[in-house]
């Protein structure tokens, strides 16, 4: 396929399922607190659904590396995803169906956008000229845009006109999904199909790969709690599902430049993947600790531009990680795996976190305290890139 149509259709890809994203994830905190679930309550089915999350990663990951079956996963997982925010806006609130429902979408959409990334990651790694920073500003774009329309919707009709968007939406991806190519099936040198258990074991020994995993684990305590309580905290300052949805609009817009010219500013940086994800935390950090000391819900909101130089950046920085620490044949797999224990299990201990110190302390001592975490993560990512520049020297 030509570059340029490449491209365009993988920003379109990446535009919808961040739209589907945005109607579904991003609005989950607000449905529980509709529901009228405590911080603590909210902070459990996070938890769970993080949980759900971490364990299905890995497994996404093998089937991308091991099968030709990208597209067919990726409208599956998101179809059944639709399916779960049916029942979590249509189950009345129980504490059961809303809890397996929140783990149906951690399962599917949250590590479909992981897999979709990781499809992006087998592609550059095969050849194809795919510039992944701007085609995920496609996903910013649209996740703009959708949280001030969905956003006004909530605050008139309730969350349940979601459903039929997303139906909609989902037969568009059909449309683009299916006219992009799947990446071939990794294999070892010696034409070997690629193992879960070699895959594993290849990955145990990449040391740099691990000190940054560590560095994600931490700085998602704080992202992720973060993801969780941001909209909880608007409220809770007096704002409306119009202020979430402003400031989920302020996050994504913020993104656009950076993931646009991101290939630019490495390139004119000189830098590798690792530096940039360590100043990608410490954002992380200053946002958190600014959500900490914020005395008006306009310091709240003006608190989403952080994104700009937090996920914008890292998460471009990840993928560019990966192709420079991970053998080819396991890209998909060390992608995901990196995510499911970095940013899995990171965030069900984070939420975990959050939700007992929310609820006993305060919103403001927890985000001070996972702040701490995230500026302790940036100097294990600074640790991360000195010893990727020393066996880059060796």
């Amino acid at each position: 396929m030509p570059a340029k149509a490449l491209n365009r259709r993988f920003f379109l890809l990446q535009a919808i399922m961040m739209l589907i994203d945005c109607i579904t994830v991003a609005y989950i905190s607000p449905i529980l607190v509709s529901f009228g679930y405590s911080k603590l309550q909210i902070g459990q089915v996070m938890t769970l659904g993080a949980l759900a999350a971490t364990l299905a990663r890995p497994l996404w990951g093998f089937l991308n590396d091991r099968f030709s079956c990208a597209k067919q996963v990726t409208l599956g997982g998101t179809a059944v995803g639709i399916a779960c925010y049916f029942l979590l806006t249509w189950g009345g609130g129980q504490m059961g169906l809303t809890t397996i429902a929140v783990m149906g979408l951690y399962i599917t959409v949250v590590c479909m956008m992981n897999f979709v990334d990781s499809w992006a990651l087998r592609l550059i790694n095969g050849g194809a000229s795919l510039n992944y920073g701007a085609t995920r500003a496609g996903g910013s774009l649209s996740y703009a845009l959708g949280a001030v329309i969905f956003g006004m919707v909530v605050s008139r009709w309730g969350f349940r006109p979601g459903n039929v968007a997303l139906w909609v939406l989902w037969i568009l991806m059909c449309v683009v999904a299916l006219s992009l190519p799947n990446p071939p099936p990794a294999s070892h040198l010696d034409q070997k199909p690629v193992t879960l258990l070699q895959g594993f074991r290849t990955l145990r020994s990449n040391r740099v790969y691990w000190v940054m995993l560590a560095a994600l684990f931490l700085c998602t305590l704080a992202s992720g709690s973060m993801e969780s309580f941001y909209s909880v905290l608007i409220l809770s300052a007096g704002g409306t599902e119009q202020h979430v949805g402003f400031a989920l609009f302020l996050q994504a817009t913020s993104e656009l430049p950076v993931m646009f010219g991101y290939s630019r500013l490495r390139s004119r940086l000189h830098l590798s993947a690792a530096p940039l994800m360590a100043v990608s935390m410490l954002c992380y950090a200053l946002k958190a600790l600014t959500l900490a000391s914020a005395g008006s819900l306009n310091i709240i909101l003006v608190a989403a531009l952080f994104q700009a130089l937090s996920f914008a950046l890292f998460t471009p920085a990840c993928v560019d990680f990966m192709l420079e620490t991970v053998p080819g044949e396991y890209l998909a797999m060390g992608h995901l795996l990196f995510l499911a224990i970095g940013q899995g299990i990171g965030a069900v201990a984070g939420n975990a976190l959050s939700g007992i110190l929310s609820e006993y302390l305060g919103m403001a001592w927890m985000f001070r305290t996972v702040g701490f975490l995230a500026l302790l993560a940036s100097v294990l990512a600074c640790c991360s890139a000195k010893m990727l520049k020393r066996r880059n020297f060796s």
